[in-house]
């Protein structure tokens, strides 16, 4: 897959699906492009070119020294979005992808028709806090395996590891097979534990969907609901499952996120600077 240099860091992306309109996937923490892999297919199959890549510190793009910030991030996004001349585009985040998705709609509004705040906040809570501080500690202390393990009771449900066990060992399996160095995942934490976009909500005036999972115990749907009325142009969207609901149950998710989409298939936010 091919690989960009932009913002001073080489962004390996992925292009599948050759619709007309464009939806750029932002991943959270610890995440590869291969993340993604129970959304592309539904969504190209629905008529857009899905466009998914490594975010610095993950993968096969550059793990540059961090911490990092979602600002940074964004700024990374914004890079890729313009060394593939994307047009205006449809952006989703899920987690960390979602503070960065917020940081984007902030500072380049004029280049987006919607986007989806998945499982995210516009700033951590106390116990939010805490979690992600605790992740980058297990990283650095027992390494990447065992903090992907232990991480797995924070996003995945209840009823998702009491019914089905064989695709959560198989998430595991995935999970603890992570080439991401602890370094580069605690400078991605970093971003998380640092995001706080509460203050400049009002300006995002993208139209905008805050997708919440009704057993996320992470980012707990109050969360979301602070980042929900603090946008002007936001609606709101509750599954079932926990902070990963994507891979929990990705037709569900999928459709409600692609049911937004169509909404704003002719939008095109102006950018008033």
């Amino acid at each position: 897959m091919p690989v960009v240099q932009a913002n001073g860091l080489d962004i390996h992306y992925r292009i599948d699906g050759d619709g007309a309109q464009t939806l750029l996937l932002i991943n959270g923490v610890g995440d590869d492009l291969a993340g993604w892999a129970f959304q592309r297919d539904d969504f190209a199959a629905a008529g857009l070119r899905v466009v998914t890549f490594d975010n610095r510190g993950v993968g096969q793009s550059g793990h540059p020294a961090g911490p990092y910030s979602s600002q940074q991030m964004a700024r990374d996004t914004k890079a890729l979005a313009d060394a593939l001349a994307l047009p205006p585009f449809h952006l989703a985040g899920v987690s960390m992808g979602g503070v960065i998705a917020q940081e984007y709609a902030a500072a380049y509004p004029g280049d987006l028709r919607s986007v989806v705040l998945a499982s995210t906040y516009a700033a951590p809570d106390p116990l939010t806090y805490a979690a992600f501080e605790a992740w980058a500690l297990i990283a650095a202390t027992a390494g990447m395996p065992v903090m992907m393990r232990q991480q797995a009771p924070w996003v995945f449900s209840s009823d998702f590891y009491a019914t089905q066990p064989g695709r959560l060992a198989e998430f595991l399996a995935e999970m603890e097979r992570t080439t991401q160095p602890a370094s580069s995942f605690a400078a991605q934490i970093a971003a998380l534990l640092t995001h706080d976009c509460a203050a400049r909500l009002a300006a995002i005036t993208t139209p905008a969907l805050v997708l919440a999972s009704a057993d996320d115990i992470i980012i707990k749907p109050a969360l979301s609901r602070s980042l929900l009325h603090g946008l002007p142009r936001a609606q709101w969207a509750l599954l079932p499952g926990g902070h990963a609901a994507f891979l929990e149950d990705p037709p569900r998710w999928n459709q409600t996120v692609l049911a937004f989409l169509r909404q704003h298939s002719n939008s095109q936010h102006s950018n008033p600077r």
